[in-house]
């Protein structure tokens, strides 16, 4: 079981892990900019992209017991195709629905893995949230405290607290996708990479978080058909900062 996390995946061959750079929070703002050239090359390939993956996902989703949780862990498979069908898209090569799939052909078993860790990695993180409140003698935010005025504070507390540890643990999946297909590393390895370079350049990655945030306001205003290009542009985005933090200077 263990090889299943840190064994480097079969279908590709692995490289020496490599080093990330240290940027700047300015270039949180520069991935969107070159995630948006790339997408903005074939628009309706990549909307179709992203109708496919809304499509499958809700189809997942459906499933009995077990939709949402498949959905969750197929996350990272479908981001590794993204940033396979970006990086071949910057060479002005064609893209094709294949392309929606190349993670699981690349390396679906690290990629799943990723997902798995990641999955366990929210819910320890979470845990620790709750025990750390009860240690601390506050409480879980409930919609009763948002009309308490008396607990205005706790609450504030408490949810910067909750993002804070929220954000630290998705910097551990920021880059694990494309360090996965890009790189060759396995779940594990991965995920401790992805967070070492997360917290070398998180202003960069809450720059791009933030400015996401408010592009998909700005792309929902026009009956939502600004997503097909926003949501790609987000995944693509797992190439970009890849790029720039791990690939050649």
């Amino acid at each position: 079981m263990s090889d299943f996390f840190t064994s480097p995946p079969g279908t590709i061959t692995p490289t020496s892990p490599p080093q990330p750079r240290q940027v700047s929070a300015a270039h949180g703002w520069r991935w969107i900019v070159e995630s948006f050239l790339i997408v903005r090359d074939q628009p309706l390939t990549w909307a179709l992209f992203a109708l496919a993956y809304f499509g499958l996902h809700l189809l997942v989703s459906s499933l009995p017991m077990i939709g949402g949780l498949l959905a969750f862990l197929l996350g990272p498979l479908f981001a590794g195709g993204f940033v396979l069908a970006a990086a071949r898209a910057e060479h002005h090569d064609e893209l094709g629905v294949a392309d929606l799939f190349g993670g699981f052909r690349r390396a679906g078993q690290a990629l799943f893995g990723v997902g798995l860790l990641y999955l366990a990695l929210l819910l320890a993180a979470l845990l620790g949230f709750g025990l750390l409140l009860r240690l601390l003698g506050g409480t879980v935010p409930t919609p009763e405290m948002m009309s308490a005025p008396g607990h205005v504070g706790t609450m504030m507390a408490s949810m910067l607290l909750g993002g804070v540890i929220v954000f630290v643990v998705n910097l551990a999946y920021w880059f694990a996708p494309a360090l996965v297909v890009q790189n060759g590393l396995a779940a594990w390895p991965a995920l401790k990479l992805s967070i070492r370079a997360g917290l070398a350049n998180w202003p960069a990655v809450l720059t791009c978080g933030l400015m996401l945030t408010v592009l998909f306001v700005l792309a929902a205003l026009p009956l939502f058909l600004g997503l097909l290009l926003w949501f790609p542009v987000v995944y693509v985005t797992g190439y970009t900062a890849w790029k720039d933090v791990f690939g050649q200077p």
